[in-house]
This record gives C-alpha cells, structure tokens and sequence, in this order.
C-alpha cells in the first residue's frame, strides 16, 4: 500500500493526518501499527460499500499469504483504539459471512493548503432531543436538520503534553476511584450488556392453531424492552429469521453483534403453558438469568411482565419511572384480543398475498374483541401500508392505513409504531410535511426503529434530499445490519441521487448477502437500464422475476429494456402480460405508463400516468427525481403532472 496521503479524514473525536497518524481530539496521538492503519484507511475510503475479507487481504498483504486471522487481528487491534464496545458498531461493522465496512461518520478534507472542505455522510447519529421544559412539542425539532448534521470538531484547547498529563492524572484518579468501589461492594465491577435479541420461542410438538404463539411471545417482549432507551433491543422482524429450532441462539446472537440472547421453549396441554426460559451473555456464554413458567394461557400477560422484568434486573438496567410504566403496560387485558393480534403479527410476518389477508382478519378479530387495543389497530395499519401498490391500489390502501393508525392513537397517542404508519400513510398520500411531523414523533418515542428510519429516508428520497435519505438508511443499518430491505433499498436512494456505480455497488453486496431476494437485482436492472446496457438490465430484471413471478415492477423493467433495445415484440408481449394481470389483481398503472413512454407513445404513455395519478401510484412520489422519467420532462404534460401531484420539485 502507497505510504502517500493526499487526502484527510475525520471521523468522530479522530483525523488521520497525512503523517500517518490517528489522532483523537486534535492532540492525543494514539498508538496504531503501520498495518492497522493501513487497515483502517482502506475501510474509510471505501466506506460506501463492503469490502470482503479477500479483498482486505489482498490490499493489505499483496505479496504475502496471510490467515484470515491476522485481518481480524488488525480489525480487532482497531475497534480497541477508537473504543468500541462489543456489538457497537460505531465505526467498524461486521458483515456475517462477508467481510467489514467502515459505517462512521466521516469528513472528507482537502490536503494541506486547500480551502474547501468537501463532507461526505456514510452514516448519521440521529440525535433526538428530550422536551426542554413541560409542554414542548417535540414534533417541532428539526429531525432533518438533525440528521444532516455532524457532531462539532475538535478544539485545541491545551498543549498536548499538558492534555497528556492531564488525561493520565484522570485515569490514576479514576483507577483509584473503581478500586475503592469494587472493593467497598466486594466485587469486581462488571461493564453489564446494552444490546439484546430476543430469540421466537421454540415449540415442543406444537398443535398447527399453535404456530404463532412462539413469535408472539417473543414479540411481546421485545415491543415492552424497546421501550428502553438503554436497551437496543433487535426487532422482530430481524429475529424472526432464526426461527429454525436448527439454529443455535449464541450463533444468531453472535450475527447480530448482540451483548445478550434470550431464548426459550414452549410446551401446551390444553389451556397450560409451560416457558422454559435463558437470558445468556454472549462473549463469554455465562447464563445471566433462567427461569420455568407453569401457567394457565389466560395468565400469559403476567408471565411477559416477569420475563421483562427479569431480563431487566439481570442486565442491571436502570428504570426511569416512564419507562418502569412502558414495561408494566398491557395494551389489552382481552385474552381473546390478544390471542388473535399474535397471530396477526405472525400472518403479517410471512409478507404472502394469503398471510397479509389473514393479517388484515386476524387484526380485525383482535379490535372487535377489545375496541380499544393500539396495538392492534398500528398492526392493522401496517397490514394495509404493505397490501398497498401490490394487492390493493395506494387510493383505497393508504386511507385505510390512516384510519388505523389515527385510531391507535385516539386510545394511545404514545405508541411509537402509530406515528410512523400513519407517517407512511401520510407519505403515499402526498401529504409530505404532515408525514414529516409522525416521523419525527415516532424517532422521538423510540429512536432505535428500524422501519421508522427507513420510512423516513423514503420521505427526505421524496423532496430530494437524498444524502440525508443514505444517512437515514445508515442509522437503520447500524440498528439491523442483516435487514435485507434496508441493504437493497440503499441502492434505491443512491440510484435516485445518480450515484449509478455506488447503486450498483450496493446491489451487488445485497445479492451476495441476501442470495434469494429478488429487490437488488430489480434495482440494479433500473441502474443498468439508465446507462443504457440493456443485455444487463434484461439480465437482472429477469432474476428478480424468478425469485418474486409476482413483480410487475421488474415485468415493467423489462419491457422498457426490450423496447429500448429495439425489440419491440417482447416489449408489446410484456404489456399484453401486465395488462392481463391487472384483469386478475391490481397493477400500478404508472408501470404500464413506462413501458409506452419506452416505446416512444408518449400519448399512452401519459395517458396511464394519469391513471396512476388517480391511484396515488407509489412510483409518481419521486417522480421529479426518478432518472426513468427524463425523457419526458420537457413534455408540457409532466410539468402539469407535477404540479397535480404536489410533490418536490428540483433546485435550479
């Protein structure tokens, strides 16, 4: 590796300098091997995408053979140094099965004797403010704002030599301090576990009208710990992936870059449960808590309070006195309500046309036996948010989504998950600055969503402020490394931002962590196809309609591909098929639209966009931004199509 540095990087409370240092908070230089720090800049300049193990190796010993051991010893040498604890991922995340990525925020500076400092956001830390004084409406703090912004530098405010005198007389002062303690309490003091899965419970021989119980406790207790702000508690739909009984809870605890694991095991006779459950500490493996419920069905609530509770103590969490009632809550006490919500949320979770049905039923048994359950209404809301541009249009969709989630709120205007699906409601409604306000609320009550973030960078995608939007889908990814949507859906804002080779870059480590989904190779298709390498769009967008026949999205990439490639015939065909799908299920008319603007009809073409205008299409939300419309933008027609939509337009 080249011993030159032209450019600076800051990150943090750190700048490497073009000296080959690592220095912390412009005076302390710390202690970095020449490898570790070419390690550590490889993984900042290429912090855009993964960089797999081979690649690092090769980069780093390109004429030695080298274990694999050595990378993590330089990768573990480096997270000691900028002080990471375990499963943080501040600035170093670990890609299971892949290789590493640097997901810091960094500032990219010019060299020595250069005026123009050019930042680049690869991750932003959402700082949500607490209210200030009582009665202040959270939903008034810029949440944009505060994601577009840095964490300030670094001052000079002593020499080093005296900033090193002093840090040391600090530490002497505080080794002093911990002894004492330690040895006031007669015990060596541990650093307890802030990160945490929640395993789906495991059936022994369980009853097929059973199946949901084991996901439902788990999630359960997972939507009463998020509420902990101490905790980063993995969401359901991230655990839901280990259901397999084959899978080994430290195994998953260990992908997931967790500090602790609770698994457990379920048995039923009749009306009687059995919870057999463990928390355990993840580097060491020492179990932390294990506990056996024997209760009647009706009794479950009272076992999900004593499981919280539990976990909590064994963690060594201390409880604000809101977040003591969060834990104690019951959204309902209707053993039947609760019963169908549970297996609402475990219809919701297989994302089929049946299972979101049954979603929809189940959430509509739950609200009929207990009128007053948020929960149910926020999961009913999500029910429809995600029917919506696939089984049923956006125009009959969204206001049903927006009657749920408002009615979740009437009974709980505190649940987080209320705010961000009438946010998202809002959003495909063209509704932006309302959407914006529900966003901002729900990142307030619980600023470890996932879907929240993600939800949100469609918005800041939406009005054009796609830097933002990636840094949004960072802060998911820093939550939920391993969430398929959040890695293919990067690629999505880098496509909108033109960022065609990060795009693809993006899809393509999408495909190799996520082999069976269909999402990267339909926006690696949309990249390919804007470049005008159709062989390739074809390709890939024939990929994403192998693993999803369902996808008239990708059925659309391909007709646009075959018409611009010059084979009309398989474009016309490719309509025949869409305009036959829509006899049998809905299709989004703007799909139809692109195919015909492809072909050059612009007249039909616009004719289907103003049928998907009528739809509120999902597509037409980005439509000053989307590079598929570029050709028709000089069209009167799209203007006046712009101006009806109400969406943002672009900056001159």
């Amino acid at each position: 590796m080249s011993k030159e540095i032209k450019e600076l990087y800051e990150f943090g409370p750190f700048q490497m300098d073009a000296s080959r240092r690592l220095v912390h908070r412009g005076e302390q230089v710390l202690p970095l091997t020449s490898k570790a720090f070419d390690t550590l800049l490889t993984l900042v300049r290429n912090r855009d995408r993964v960089l797999v193990k081979d690649e690092l190796m090769k980069t780093l010993w390109p004429d030695s053979f080298v274990e694999e051991v050595n990378l993590a010893q330089s990768v573990s040498t480096l997270r000691k140094i900028l002080g990471e604890r375990p499963g943080e991922n501040l600035y170093i995340a670990t890609i299971p099965g892949q290789g590493y990525r640097f997901v810091g925020e960094v500032r990219e500076l010019g060299g020595a004797g250069d005026e123009v400092v050019v930042e680049r956001h690869t991750r932003a830390r959402v700082v949500i403010r607490e209210e200030a004084e009582a009665g202040e409406d959270p939903t008034t703090h810029d949440l944009a704002a505060q994601i577009r912004a840095l964490p300030p530098g670094p001052t000079r405010a002593v020499h080093w030599k005296w900033g090193l005198a002093l840090l040391f007389a600090v530490g002497l002062i505080g080794a002093g301090l911990m002894v004492w303690r330690n040895r006031a309490a007669g015990s060596t003091a541990e650093q307890p576990p802030r990160s945490l899965a929640v395993l789906p419970f495991q059936w022994l021989a369980a009853a097929p009208d059973d199946q949901h119980l084991g996901l439902g406790v788990a999630d359960a207790v997972i939507t009463r710990l998020s509420n902990i702000r101490q905790l980063a508690v993995r969401p359901t739909d991230v655990v839901m992936r280990y259901a397999d009984p084959q899978v080994e809870p430290m195994r998953a605890a260990r992908e997931m870059g967790v500090d602790s694991v609770l698994s457990g095991k379920i048995q039923k006779s009749g009306d009687q449960i059995r919870l057999t459950v463990q928390l355990v500490r993840v580097r060491d493996g020492r179990p932390l808590w294990a506990q056996t419920f024997d209760e009647n069905f009706t009794n479950i609530f009272a076992v999900e309070d004593s499981i919280s509770e539990r976990v909590v103590e064994a963690l060594a969490v201390n409880l604000a006195a809101q977040e003591k009632q969060q834990l104690d809550r019951h959204y309902t006490e209707n053993i039947d309500a609760y019963r169908n919500y549970l297996k609402g949320r475990y219809a919701e979770f297989t994302f089929t046309r049946e299972g979101m049905n049954q979603a929809i039923e189940y959430f509509g048994h739950a609200i009929a036996d207990d009128p007053g359950y948020a929960l149910a209404y926020a999961g009913l809301a999500d029910a429809y948010t995600t029917e919506s541009d696939w089984l049923l249009s956006p125009r009959e969709a969204m206001p049903k989504a927006e009657a749920a989630a408002r009615k979740a709120l009437v009974f709980d205007d505190s649940l987080a998950e209320a705010h961000e699906a009438l946010g998202h409601a809002l959003l495909h409604e063209w509704r932006l600055p309302e959407a914006d306000r529900e966003f901002h609320r729900a990142l307030v009550l619980n600023p470890s969503s996932v879907s929240t973030y993600y939800t949100y960078a469609e918005y800041l995608s939406s009005i054009g402020q796609q830097a933002q939007a990636i840094a949004a889908m960072h802060q998911a990814l820093a939550i939920d490394p391993l969430s398929p949507e959040v890695n293919s859906f990067l690629a999505w804002d880098l496509y909108l931002k033109r960022d065609y080779q990060g795009c693809l870059s993006t899809s393509r480590n999408a495909m190799q962590m996520f082999p069976d989904f269909w999402v990267p190779h339909l926006i690696a298709g949309m990249c390919y196809f804007i470049q005008g390498q159709f062989d390739a769009a074809i390709e890939q967008y024939q990929k994403a309609r192998m693993m999803n026949p369902d996808s008239t999205f990708a059925l659309s990439g391909l007709g646009m591909s075959y018409a611009r490639s010059g084979n009309q015939g398989k474009a016309r065909k490719a309509l025949e098929e869409m305009e036959g799908m829509a006899k049998r299920s809905y299709v989004s008319p703007v799909y139809i639209g692109l195919i015909y603007q492809a072909l050059a009809e612009r007249d039909l073409a616009f004719e289907w966009y103003a049928k998907g205008y009528d739809d509120r299409g999902e597509l037409l939300l980005w439509l000053t931004f989307d590079p598929l419309f570029d050709d028709v933008r000089g069209d009167p027609r799209f203007a006046d199509l712009v101006r009806r939509v109400g969406v943002a337009t672009p900056a001159p």
